[in-house]
C-alpha cells in the first residue's frame, strides 16, 4: 500500500478502500444492513453508492419503507465519511449526529442512495477540525433515486472522533 503526508495525516492509496473495504466494514458493524441487504455498488474519491433489494424492505404497499430508505441513506453518508477517514490513516469513528429527510417519490424497485464528496472547502474544515480537535463535523447530501426520479432527500452531520 502506498502512503504520502500531507499536513500531518497519512493518505494512504485510496483505492485501498473503495466498495469490497466499506461492504466488510458496513456488514461486521451494522447487523441491520446484512438483513435489508445493503451492497456498497462503487466507492471512490467522488462519490458512495449503495443499493438494496426492494424484497427485504417493501411495507404493505410494496414500495420501499421509509426506515428502510433512511437506513440505506444513513449507511451511505457513514459509508463516505468512514472511507474517507481511513484513506488518510485516520483511526476515527463516525456518527450521524442530526439528520433530516424528506421523501418525494415512492420507490417501487431497488433502493439506490449515492452521496458526492463535499466541496472542498468543507472537507478541508472537517480535516483541519479532525487534526486540531481529534473531532469534527461534516454536511451530507444523500439522495435516493428510482430510475430518474429523486425519490428522497436526505440530509445529515456525522460527527468523526479520532480514537484515543
Amino acid at each position: 500500500m502506498t502512503t504520502h503526508r500531507t499536513d500531518e495525516l497519512i493518505t494512504h492509496n485510496t483505492s485501498s478502500f473503495g466498495s469490497d473495504y466499506l461492504q466488510n466494514r458496513i456488514v461486521r458493524e451494522f447487523a441491520l444492513a446484512k438483513h435489508i441487504g445493503v451492497v456498497v455498488e462503487s466507492a471512490d474519491d467522488d462519490a458512495v453508492v449503495l443499493r438494496a433489494p426492494l424484497a427485504a424492505n417493501a411495507n404493505y404497499k410494496g414500495t420501499a419503507f421509509g426506515g428502510s430508505l433512511y437506513s440505506v441513506a444513513v449507511l451511505t453518508g457513514w459509508a463516505w465519511v468512514t472511507r474517507y477517514l481511513a484513506a488518510r490513516g485516520l483511526a476515527a469513528d463516525a456518527v450521524i449526529q442530526e439528520s433530516s429527510v424528506r421523501f418525494l417519490a415512492p420507490v417501487e424497485g431497488e433502493l439506490r442512495a449515492s452521496t458526492e464528496a463535499p466541496p472542498e472547502v468543507q472537507i478541508e474544515k472537517f480535516r483541519k477540525m479532525l487534526q486540531r480537535a481529534g473531532r469534527g463535523r461534516i454536511r451530507l447530501r444523500v439522495e435516493i433515486n428510482y430510475g430518474e426520479t429523486v425519490a428522497a432527500l436526505f440530509e445529515g452531520v456525522f460527527a468523526a472522533a479520532i480514537r484515543r
